[in-house]
């Protein structure tokens, strides 16, 4: 399980890498158009919002794989160093819990927002909350690995 999340992360830093390139990118192209060429993108500030809540939902899967996220494992931690072994696998439990939470809703608001598309692209509204299920789907497997392999996880470790 280690190898597949350990894949799992890389990939989806790959993906976070590339849609910072594209936000830089399109920020770009937009500033060029707009103060060289005189020709405003109207499409820009709607899609690069959409670029930055993707890349935001990427970056989370992977700062709770890294332990770098906040959370309920920081203050057991700090608050209770003698009972920190013990509550983490508690703590790792309402992480899924709440993922897999995050996934349903998340769906559930896709379903609700399929026909609602943005004013100036041409994809619909429901797909940022499908990115939003994606990324709750791999923190709950993130959370799972320590549980599952009985180690923590150590960042750049396969």
């Amino acid at each position: 399980m280690r190898a597949f999340c350990a894949r799992l992360e890389a990939g989806i830093g790959a993906i976070g890498a590339a849609l910072v390139a594209a936000f830089t990118l399109v920020i770009l192209a937009d500033v060029a158009c707009r103060y060289w060429l005189n020709i405003p993108l109207s499409w820009v500030a709607e899609f690069t919002v959409f670029l930055f809540q993707f890349t935001c939902f990427a970056g989370a899967a992977i700062a709770l794989r890294r332990s770098m996220h906040f959370g309920l494992g920081i203050l057991v931690h700090d608050l209770w160093p003698r009972a920190a072994r013990a509550l983490k696998p508690v703590v790792a439990l309402l992480v899924v819990a709440a993922a897999l939470l995050v996934v349903g809703l998340s769906l559930r608001m896709a379903n609700q927002a399929w026909n609602s598309m943005y004013a100036t692209l041409p994809i619909s509204q429901a797909t940022i909350y499908l990115v939003m299920a994606a990324s709750a789907l791999v923190m709950a497997i993130f959370a799972l690995e320590p549980l599952v392999t009985g180690k923590d996880v150590e960042v750049g470790v396969e």
